[in-house]
């Protein structure tokens, strides 16, 4: 019997903290004396509050009240840009209501951008914008929607610079720290493993074996989730030509 190790540098953040949550409760639940890690779980415990620390900073960088607020301006411009749109589908004039069908079949093929997370809408406004602006030039001229073309390119950019700015200021050194915090853990936790599996060749395996069988089942779920996650790039890749 052996304790289970995987790639946990591959974990995202989000993940790899939750896994060491686990792993810490465990641990604590099995006596981190009786397991004979008690000095490095010390060290671990210290990791594990920066690392939460750094998670929660990184968590805030990205949603900050004027993030929300820069969001919410383009999403109001890209609804009044497709209503525009909608609106010329019955005009009386039929050369307008064809430019608006054509338009519409480009706001289809991208559904409600509004919904899509900060950085999916952000790229999917800019294709859209370069889209209809090569693709679709003549119908903008015809419809006289071009001031909405500006503005919501306006306002994307305007929600993209606050957004990279948040992170320049804040969210670069954190990420950095949370790089460092992750390494040191990662070298900590092989520590710990390599001294219960030294342990159960010293002392038998009895004495570990509930906390490694508990360990071992946990580890697997962490194993699957990078293994269907590498399945899916993979699919992707097959489909697209393009890694995920």
């Amino acid at each position: 019997m052996k304790c289970k190790r995987f790639r946990i540098e591959d974990l995202r953040n989000e993940e790899w903290f939750q896994f060491y949550t686990e792993f810490k409760t465990l641990v604590e639940q099995h006596n981190p004396g009786a397991l004979n890690i008690e000095a490095l779980f010390a060290t671990f415990l210290s990791l594990y509050a920066g690392a939460d620390e750094a998670i929660e900073l990184i968590r805030k960088s990205a949603t900050t009240e004027q993030l929300a607020e820069a969001d919410h301006a383009r999403d109001i411009v890209f609804r009044g840009f497709a209503d525009a749109v909608k609106a010329g589908l019955n005009h009386f004039d039929p050369i307008r209501r064809e430019a608006a069908r054509r338009l519409k079949i480009v706001f289809d093929h991208y559904g409600n951008i509004a919904r899509k997370s900060y950085d999916e809408e952000t790229a999917s406004i800019y294709n859209f914008i370069q889209e209809i602006r090569t693709s679709y030039a003549a119908e903008i001229q015809t419809l006289e929607v071009y001031d909405w073309v500006n503005i919501l390119e306006a306002d994307n950019k305007t929600f993209d610079a606050l957004k990279q700015t948040r992170y320049t200021e804040g969210a670069g050194k954190t990420g950095l720290r949370m790089a460092n915090i992750r390494r040191e853990t990662n070298n900590t936790w092989r520590d710990m493993l390599d001294r219960i599996d030294a342990s159960m060749l010293l002392n038998g395996e009895a004495p570990y074996a509930p906390f490694v069988n508990a360990l071992n089942i946990r580890t697997d779920h962490y194993i699957d989730i990078l293994a269907q996650r590498k399945g899916r790039a993979a699919k992707k890749k097959d489909d697209t030509g393009k890694p995920e």
